[in-house]
């Protein structure tokens, strides 16, 4: 399972289609999940008229019984990202994916935020919608309001 993942996860993404449709709804955003490393990604996200990535990260995969878990590490050392892994399970030839908790802390506007996400994973796809809630109100504050990015495989 953890090799059908990596195959579906690895390589360059993009929501053009999306973007064109809606743009008032969805920015135009690259994404590459680059192979580093054994079941080691670089995952860079950048909006298309930036020259450099708004988010990097390395995130680890791991097969866990009938799931596959996602780890997420960031900066040069490597730091965990304690809360933010993301759990999925394969159904319907597609993963779908969430983190399991209000854990993952982002710091964002001034304020810690938590990070909620759900993915759907496929063969030339990959859907996310990543949204921030205030700590202490739960108020959606950062993140798609529109619904999920939809980002074709190129």
């Amino acid at each position: 399972m953890k090799e059908l993942f990596c195959k579906y996860f690895e390589g360059y993404f993009d929501n053009q289609t999306q973007a064109f449709t809606r743009p008032q709804d969805f920015a135009l955003i690259l994404v590459n999940h680059k192979l580093i490393d054994e079941n080691t990604f670089k995952v860079t996200q950048q909006y298309v008229y930036e020259t450099e990535p708004y988010r990097e990260t390395v995130i680890k995969v791991i097969e866990n019984n009938d799931s596959i878990l996602i780890k997420n590490y960031k900066g040069d050392g490597l730091t965990y990202l304690s809360g933010c892994d993301t759990i999925f399970e394969f159904n319907d030839n597609q993963f779908h994916g969430k983190n399991c908790c209000n854990e993952c802390i982002i710091h964002r506007d001034g304020k810690d935020t938590y990070l909620m996400t759900e993915i759907y994973l496929g063969n030339g796809y990959y859907n996310v919608i990543d949204r921030g809630f205030d700590i202490e109100t739960n108020q959606h504050v950062w993140g798609s309001f529109n619904g999920f990015f939809e980002f074709i495989k190129k």
